[in-house]
């Protein structure tokens, strides 16, 4: 907004001296300065809006019916708009509300087949849960409960091989503070032990986005190695404040 401000004051400046009376067509064939800055307002704006409709689930909007509508409300023409001013928003939010189910569908459906092809492969291990795991190497140490704290190294990726974090130095929290898959899969592990860990988006974070790596429904899969466990009753009571994978990447 802020451009398109500098934009039309520029243009004022530039043609302010210009009358818009009985003044002569340009080679555009704008009469005036105030068909000129209408039409640069025009454009700005629709350059502007080509961007957020981008951003609509769908391919291509109608731009008779668009221009109509604009058309009708800048002329406060209420009467003749066919969907009510008040009832607009409530129109667009269910279209992108029924996309955003759609698309949630079509995700957790591909998953299902992901995970059900990635179940058969060699050394992959499942839970109830629907928690995949593979055995990389089995430590000789005690597992953790979830209400202990942990030390571990991790480096996770996404189904398509996109790493989006990784630890550069063993991190510990408290196990029973961060997403179900690692709570349940860590727990699983002896101290010494590394595993690859296949958490389905439900017990990840859902249909939530996690910084701009981590998509809505996002299977995750992380290499974890076990470097030690702190027992419950031996911590302290103060709050332990780090959960990794609930931060902003």
């Amino acid at each position: 907004m802020k451009k398109l401000f500098l934009a039309v004051m520029s243009l004022s400046l530039a043609i302010g001296s210009v009358s818009a009376k009985g003044a002569k067509k340009d080679a555009s064939g704008l009469a005036n300065s105030v068909d000129s800055v209408s039409y640069a307002l025009g454009i700005n704006i629709g350059m502007s809006l080509q961007e957020q409709f981008k951003q609509l689930p769908i391919e291509n909007i109608n731009t008779a019916a668009f221009c109509e509508a604009l058309k009708n409300t800048l002329n406060k023409d209420t009467a003749l708009l066919k969907i009510k001013a008040a009832e607009s928003g409530n129109v667009i939010q269910n279209v992108m509300q029924r996309a955003e189910q759609e698309k949630t569908m079509k995700d957790l459906a591909a998953n299902k087949i992901w995970m059900a092809n990635n179940k058969t492969k060699p050394g992959i291990k499942e839970t109830a849960s629907g928690l995949q795991y593979q055995v990389i190497f089995e430590g000789a140490g005690d597992k953790p409960k979830a209400t202990d704290k942990v030390s571990v190294t991790y480096t996770g990726t996404l189904t398509d091989g996109t790493i989006f974090d990784s630890s550069a130095s063993p991190i510990s929290f408290e196990l029973n503070k961060v997403i179900p898959g690692w709570t349940e899969g860590i727990q699983l592990m002896p101290v010494g032990s590394k595993y690859k860990l296949f958490i389905p988006s439900e017990l990840a974070y859902g249909n939530r986005a996690m910084g701009a790596k981590i998509k809505p429904n996002s299977i995750l899969i992380f290499d974890v190695e076990l470097l030690g466990i702190e027992k419950a009753q031996a911590r302290s009571s103060a709050k332990f404040q780090f959960k990794p994978y609930q931060r902003t990447m």
